[in-house]
């Protein structure tokens, strides 16, 4: 029986297998391309769909996990993932598959009691499950700018500082490089 830090430490080279080898081979797919699914099926997909709703719903700011097709990026990285990764994900989704969402909600809610230390199987899959779906949501755009506000990168052409007295710089100070050359 493997102990959960041989566990944890596989896992991640599994996924970090899979995260370069997806990057070697080909280009990620765009969100405008009409993906096709290479490693799950069907029933896997209204699973994974299932689960990562519930994982990261959607709210006011942003569509959640299902606006972000995360299963297709979960998809693409597992489909060029070393096979034990692709049993972990089999073995784990098929414990959920043919739930409702309340049921699931339920099994997920048990298994993340043990996220921290995780003993068993259930609560092994709900690390590797969250750390997925989390990544994808937050490296889409719709995670990134609808989520988290992010703007894309900028510069402040003249920057005033802070107006509050408290924070004005000390009339000693004097900068260690003058701004023209002497």
């Amino acid at each position: 029986m493997a102990t959960r830090r041989t566990f944890l430490g596989t896992a991640a080279v599994w996924w970090s297998e899979a995260l370069i080898a997806a990057h070697q081979h080909t280009a990620a797919p765009s969100q405008q391309s009409l993906y096709k699914f290479q490693f799950f099926q069907p029933k896997e997909l209204a699973t994974l769909r299932l689960l990562a709703a519930l994982i990261v719903p959607a709210d006011e700011r942003s569509g959640g996990a299902p606006a972000a097709r995360v299963e297709q990026y979960i998809d693409y990285v597992v489909s060029h993932g070393a096979e034990g990764l692709k049993d972990t994900w089999r073995k784990g989704l098929v414990t959920y598959a043919g739930k409702t969402e309340a049921q699931a909600e339920s099994q997920l809610r048990d298994a993340a009691k043990g996220e921290f230390s995780p003993r068993s199987d259930a609560q092994r899959f709900f690390v590797l499950i969250k750390g997925a779906v989390v990544e994808s949501f937050y490296t889409s755009q719709e995670g990134i700018n609808k989520e988290l506000g992010y703007q894309g990168m900028g510069f402040v052409v003249n920057f005033e500082g802070c107006t509050h007295a408290s924070h004005s710089t000390p009339e000693w100070y004097k900068p260690l490089i003058d701004k023209e050359p002497v």
